[in-house]
């Protein structure tokens, strides 16, 4: 299973009611003589250590541009632009055990959805917020037990924080058929875009019945996309009555990876990517332009792990190759690898109570795996320490800011510093 399946299948956010957090729960902005804000240039500049974790994380842009680092018992928090990643042991009270999808605007607004329990019918999501300077889970407002998660967020136009609502599918035996018409009757069984913070009530229609939704996308003149199950995209624009079908993914099924769907990326709703696996170890990447979806050549290596669209148009790809990158232009034009130097990254273990082997004393190499691109030119990546024998669960968060001293960010259990 991917980690994005995993960390999908285990995760989403919320939110209650209570007083402000205080200020030593707000992350301090550390000066830099490098790193000034709405200036300099970060392109070309080298990939440097900011955080190793003894666990995996993911990179989320939260709505005020800020960067969170957050996994199991993992959450570090670095300003928009510039200052260093930071973590503080408030921060984790009530942390969900198994985070995934994480959006809104810190502290007031942050959500997360996590996997809540394991039943005998599946896996059971919920979400948190940050409220009483702690995280407590949320009920959506009327929505059932199934429905009561968001599978994603996004910030519309106006600054609103947006939750897409997914739901749990249709499992083994279950015909779609008849929950697209169970749907029909109860338009609270839809998939639903919900306003969390910081906006007037929707103007865009409800979702017309079908597959749950997966991801949400918010664009600057208004415009939302929503990528459902099965791999089939919808788009509202700003005045419409109704919500559109893109055309349909050209003649490939969905991806075959434990059935994952397309992953959907892009900063223009003309311009969108979406990249999958059409079969085992073959990466398909199109882009939607003048109407149509049009094929774009690729880097050697297998499926697309992580792809990322910075504002001036580069695009940055993980395969099971590496970190690549491709100037803004045509869709043919060559990608460039980027390698990643062996990390002699702090905080190894000085022992493993399980017998398993201690990392090496040294540089140790790095597989990229999330890539996440800004404007400016600036870059982070996550990428798995080691050898990738499966024999560590350690990852490193690089980027080409201005890092002072790497945090060394230990999951649930441990106390987490640097």
């Amino acid at each position: 299973m991917s980690v994005r399946r995993f960390v999908l299948g285990c995760a989403l956010a919320g939110a209650c009611t209570g007083i402000q957090p205080v200020l030593e729960d707000m992350p301090e902005v550390v000066a830099e003589d490098e790193d000034v804000p709405g200036g300099r240039s970060l392109h070309g500049r080298p990939l440097q250590l900011a955080a190793v974790t003894d666990t995996w994380v993911n990179l989320t842009v939260l709505a005020d541009g800020m960067i969170a680092v957050h996994g199991p018992g993992v959450l570090a928090l670095a300003p928009a632009g510039f200052g260093q990643l930071e973590t503080k042991p408030a921060w984790l009270r009530e942390w969900p055990q198994w985070p995934g999808a994480m959006g809104g605007r810190w502290p007031d607004d942050v959500f997360v959805t996590a996997q809540w329990a394991l039943t005998r019918t599946g896996v059971e999501f919920a979400v948190w917020r940050w409220r009483n300077r702690a995280w407590a889970k949320w009920r959506i407002p009327g929505a059932p037990l199934r429905f009561d998660f968001y599978s994603d967020y996004a910030v519309g136009h106006d600054g609103a924080i947006l939750g897409l609502r997914g739901f749990a599918g249709p499992g083994i035996g279950e015909d779609p058929d008849v929950l697209r018409a169970m749907q029909a009757r109860d338009p609270d069984l839809r998939t639903t875009i919900d306003v969390l913070a910081g906006g007037g009530p929707p103007p865009w229609p409800p979702l017309p019945p079908g597959r749950e939704g997966l991801q949400l996308a918010a664009f600057a003149d208004g415009t939302m996309v929503v990528l459902r199950r099965e791999s089939s995209l919808q788009r509202w624009s700003p005045g419409a009555g109704e919500w559109a079908d893109l055309p349909a993914l050209p003649g490939h099924a969905p991806g075959v990876n434990g059935g994952e769907s397309a992953v959907m990326v892009g900063r223009d709703p003309a311009r969108l990517y979406v990249h999958r696996c059409v079969e085992k170890d073959r990466p398909v990447l199109e882009r939607l332009t003048a109407g149509a979806w049009r094929p774009v050549a690729l880097p050697p290596g297998g499926c697309v792990r992580s792809l990322a669209e910075a504002p001036d148009g580069t695009l940055w790809l993980v395969n099971d190759r590496g970190l690549y990158r491709r100037a803004p232009g045509s869709d043919s034009a060559p990608w460039e690898e980027v390698p990643l130097a062996p990390v002699d990254a702090p905080g190894k273990p000085v022992a493993t109570l399980d017998g398993s082997p201690l990392p090496p004393q040294g540089p140790e190499p790095v597989r990229a795996r999330q890539v996440v691109a800004l404007d400016r030119g600036e870059v982070w990546v996550v990428a798995e320490l080691g050898s990738g024998d499966g024999g560590s669960s350690r990852e490193v968060v690089l980027t080409n800011r201005t890092v002072l001293a790497p945090l060394v960010l230990r999951s649930a259990g441990r106390s987490p510093g640097g």
